[in-house]
């Protein structure tokens, strides 16, 4: 097949889109990244002509509708916006959610009226979630999956330790103003005083303080996490306010057999790593405490790191997620294969059978 996944921008989306593009080329299909600030909708679709569409409702417009009407062969798989009883509780003036506008919800449901289009709405919230969060589109006649993010075994998986990088925590995120809140809060005062931790910050937006140590390829990172003794997991606020949200760097963390301690996402605690695979830290105090420790009893990491990585890698890498979405595009068999290939891949990927 060939499929498109539009792409609007290096943010983490753009890692977790083009973790499934690797995954469904590994499986021989033609998968071309569209990034929408650069061609228009009717260049990109007359020069690629797709069999498969990935977009996202808050991209979608009058072009892009077009373009997908006059394709009634195209499958569509759309990331959705939030829309749903959740919403009345989120000020959206505090939290950084990406709530769908009213524009947005008319020309989805247009689209879903006249082509039958999306065949349906994901998002990256565990399932429990979909109902509270999602459930304005169900009410509109879209069906609303979980597909959750996951680990990207062609890039974060298989580190070694590096000298240069050995150090008691590390994190890899730019700093910015909504992040920042809860950087605040539990990274930060690791960094004082100054020496009483050895700890790494990189990202492509610059921390304040002395343990900034600039951007790092996204080659170098499984090595980073490898040569650290803790890599943590700090979420934004809304996530940690409201428990719905599970990003990307646990799976990253976990895939590499690396321990990993967490503030308290709901959902995450009690739906995604339920064995013991994360500690979680439901104060930033309790986080501080938990470092100290596990920095100080280097053994009692190993357990977790232990079942951290069978359960990433029995439940939650990039390959499960593309069988889960193919699934959804009734298309059993594809999805079997791509199963299939997840168990016979190279050992050099960090992948066990």
């Amino acid at each position: 097949m060939k499929i498109m996944i539009s792409s609007d921008g290096p943010h983490a989306h753009f890692f977790i889109r083009t973790g499934w593009a690797r995954v469904l080329s590994a499986l021989g299909h033609n998968v071309q990244l569209w990034d929408i600030q650069e061609k228009n909708p009717f260049d990109a679709f007359d020069e690629f002509e797709p069999d498969m569409f990935f977009g996202q409702t808050y991209n979608l417009n009058n072009s892009l509708f077009k373009c997908i009407k006059e394709r009634p062969h195209l499958k569509v798989m759309m990331k959705a916006a939030d829309w749903g009883d959740m919403q009345k509780e989120i000020d959206p003036e505090k939290y950084g959610v990406l709530f769908a506008t009213e524009d947005e919800k008319k020309l989805v449901e247009a689209l879903k009226e006249q082509t039958g289009k999306p065949d349906f709405l994901h998002i990256y919230y565990p399932e429990s979630c979909v109902d509270s969060t999602h459930n304005g589109w169900k009410e509109a006649g879209c069906r609303t999956v979980s597909v959750m993010n996951g680990a990207d075994l062609f890039v974060y998986a298989g580190g070694n330790r590096k000298p240069q990088y050995e150090c008691d925590v590390s994190f890899v995120g730019g700093y910015w103003p909504y992040k920042a809140q809860n950087m605040d809060k539990y990274l930060m005062p690791l960094t004082h005083p100054v020496g009483k931790y050895n700890v790494k910050f990189f990202g492509n937006q610059g921390w304040p303080g002395c343990h900034y140590m600039g951007w790092i390829p996204d080659e170098e990172v499984k090595h980073l996490m490898k040569s650290s003794k803790i890599c943590p997991n700090i979420s934004e606020p809304h996530a940690t306010e409201f428990g719905f949200d599970v990003n990307e760097r646990t799976f990253k963390i976990l895939a590499n057999e690396c321990f990993c301690i967490s503030d308290y996402v709901e959902s995450m605690a009690k739906e995604v790593y339920t064995n013991d695979e994360v500690v979680f830290a439901k104060t930033p105090e309790e986080f501080h405490e938990l470092v100290h420790h596990f920095v100080k009893y280097p053994d009692e990491r190993i357990p977790y790191m232990k079942r951290g990585y069978q359960t990433v890698m029995n439940n939650h890498t990039y390959f499960h997620r593309v069988s889960k979405m193919l699934e959804e595009f009734d298309m059993p068999e594809e999805a079997e294969r791509c199963l299939d290939m997840y168990a016979k891949v190279n050992p050099e990927l960090g992948v066990v059978a």
